[in-house]
């Protein structure tokens, strides 16, 4: 019977599969862009245990220049910290704004960018922690210390992340050396999360491409629609995932059981006014019975959810729970409306309460939005 269980969770998810991968978006994570996008930064010492995450992370963040000439990048982490609005400290939910001096607060919403420049060589791969930043660089020009063509890293920096605990993410365009845009789609890149019980997780930047002579020298980056300078953005967002509290079909151990989140970054952005982007997010939950549920929520700056808890507080009660859907796996069809939207996934096997591996993976995208989304640079 276990055998045949495995057999039917392995099927079924890899038709689930091949469904999503069959129709190609203008949205990449495999392949050289103009604007790279991490959806998911994070880094927390556990210093501060209240917070989320609770188990210390750092992340590395790679970016590679993947032509024959060097290249400049823009880069900005976005910080999607929510404060607490008594002492300003970073919080999670409203009972982390109480302490016996200020009394009780409220857990708000922010949003804030921090900007910084980076000069790649040719064909240099260049990675960082998101907790300490990069101030010595390999090929800064001093001593002879140069690339090809004697091209350097003269004039970046990197800074670390603006607080701890963090949960933001990066986004990177490229540039020319007056700051104007580029349409050379010649940078890739991978984010790494490192928890302290050893546990790695992994996946692919997202790449929006620019179209060859299309992009022009404003400050606004026009994502698809009629007036277009890069690719723009997915009309769907597909994810194949087990559901929540589900015991897991393939592990031995009859308490195993598996936690999914969705993290999403809005296409549109106004860097210069420090406005995030905000979409609301229509979900079509299918389960192995191609039964359907559905439901929606907004988007804002960042949203890091986990899927049982996206339609309810009560996570048994979740049309993303396996008591619900009646199967293990599934997939969900996630259609933006106002922004667009990238991001990944984040998968958490657990025993019991305790976290024993977790992986990231990118997940699929379908068609092109006919709205446009607009990035506006400083």
């Amino acid at each position: 019977m276990r055998n045949m269980t495995k057999a039917v969770f392995l099927g079924t998810a890899l038709a689930l599969a091949m469904s999503a991968v069959s129709v190609q978006a203008d949205v990449v994570s495999d392949r050289a862009a103009a604007i790279l996008i991490w959806p998911d930064v994070k880094y927390a010492s556990g210093n501060l245990p209240a917070m989320n995450p609770v188990t210390p992370v750092d992340t590395i963040l790679q970016v590679t220049n993947t032509s024959s000439e060097p290249i400049l990048l823009h880069c900005f982490y976005e910080n999607a910290n929510s404060h607490c609005s008594n002492n300003n400290q970073v919080c999670v939910e409203a009972s982390d704004c109480c302490d016996t001096s200020t009394g009780c607060g409220t857990c708000d919403a922010g949003w804030l960018e921090t900007d910084f420049r980076i000069r790649l060589t040719p064909r240099q791969p260049l990675g960082w922690n998101a907790s300490s930043g990069l101030s010595d660089f390999p090929l800064d020009g001093s001593n002879g210390e140069t690339g090809i063509g004697g091209a350097s890293n003269a004039g970046s920096r990197i800074p670390p992340v603006s607080e701890d605990p963090y949960t933001g993410a990066l986004k990177c365009i490229s540039i020319n050396d007056d700051g104007t845009p580029t349409d050379r789609n010649a940078v890739k890149g991978e984010a790494t999360a490192i928890y302290s019980n050893g546990d790695v997780s992994k996946h692919n930047a997202v790449g929006i491409l620019a179209l060859e002579g299309a992009v022009n020298e404003d400050n606004e980056l026009v994502l698809g629609g009629g007036e277009a300078e890069y690719n723009g953005c997915s009309n769907f967002l597909i994810v194949n995932h087990m559901f929540d509290l589900g015991v897991h079909p393939i592990l031995e151990d009859e308490g195993i059981t598996t936690l999914s989140n969705i993290v999403l970054v809005p296409c549109t952005q106004d860097l210069l006014r420090q406005v995030p982007g905000s979409a609301v997010v229509q979900f079509l939950v299918y389960n192995e019975f191609e039964q359907r549920f559905s439901t929606s929520r907004t988007a804002d700056c960042k949203a890091d959810w986990q899927i049982s808890e996206i339609d309810t507080v009560d996570p048994k009660r979740s049309i993303f729970s396996a008591g619900v859907s009646g199967t293990l796996v599934g997939q969900s069809r996630l259609n933006p409306i106002g922004s667009g939207l990238v991001g990944i996934a984040n998968e958490s096997i657990l025993n019991g309460e305790s976290v024993n591996t977790r992986s990231s993976f990118n997940i699929h995208l379908q068609g092109d939005r006919a709205e446009a989304d607009i990035i506006t640079l400083p």
